[in-house]
């Protein structure tokens, strides 16, 4: 038979009070913690959806819906940039947004060059070493200037606003002053939301979608 020291004995029995005590919260409710003595922890141990339920959400980006603002900001950009061009406006006919392009006649062929020096500042590089546009570039017809989202710009701009959206998700999501959230991205257009304990998927869609358009 083992023969331990009384010390050894005792320590022993410390270490496993405190394992009890500390696990003690997790025997209760929030609302019964509030009403036990203040020394002792209040703090739950953090259960995933597996032990503890609550909310899965995925959340998916349109990105037809991308391309379409993204054309709606180099529209109202191209406007402005031709209003405002340096040696004075140049004057266009039919700027506008269609069939997936942005596009304007040059009224002057003299100011052609200029304008398409200005769209071409416009559509900034994506990135920094490869070497493509956000928007192509085109003159069809003599006259009439194009601007075509590439996909590498489209990509880009996927990426930027999946990034706000999780930072946004979050921000919310701790609104409710819950636990451990997980918040991951999934794929190039997909974000996954996981809150444990949360047993409303409603509500949690409700918060998420209360001002972004996240669908």
């Amino acid at each position: 038979m083992l023969d331990f020291p009384r010390w050894q004995v005792w320590g022993i029995v410390a270490v496993l009070l405190a394992g009890v005590l500390l696990a003690l919260p997790n025997l209760f409710s929030e609302s019964a913690l509030a009403r036990l003595p203040s020394w002792v922890p209040a703090h739950h141990l953090n259960l995933g959806l597996d032990l503890r339920g609550g909310s899965h959400i995925l959340l998916e980006a349109d990105v037809a819906d991308v391309r379409k603002q993204k054309l709606e900001v180099m529209e109202e950009s191209a406007r402005g940039e031709l209003r405002e061009a340096d040696g004075g406006a140049i004057p266009v006919l039919d700027l506008g947004t269609r069939d997936g392009v942005v596009s304007f006649t040059v009224r002057n062929p003299a100011d052609l060059d200029r304008a398409v020096e200005l769209m071409r500042t416009l559509a900034r590089p994506v990135g920094q070493l490869s070497g493509q546009r956000s928007f192509d570039v085109e003159v069809r017809d003599g006259a009439r200037i194009v601007l075509t989202p590439t996909a590498a710009g489209l990509a880009a701009e996927t990426d930027s606003a999946m990034a706000q959206a999780v930072e946004v998700i979050r921000r919310r999501i701790d609104e409710l002053g819950t636990r451990e959230p997980t918040i991951l991205r999934q794929g190039d257009n997909r974000i996954v939301v996981q809150v444990p304990g949360l047993q409303d998927p409603d509500q949690l869609k409700a918060l998420i979608g209360k001002t972004a358009r996240l669908e």
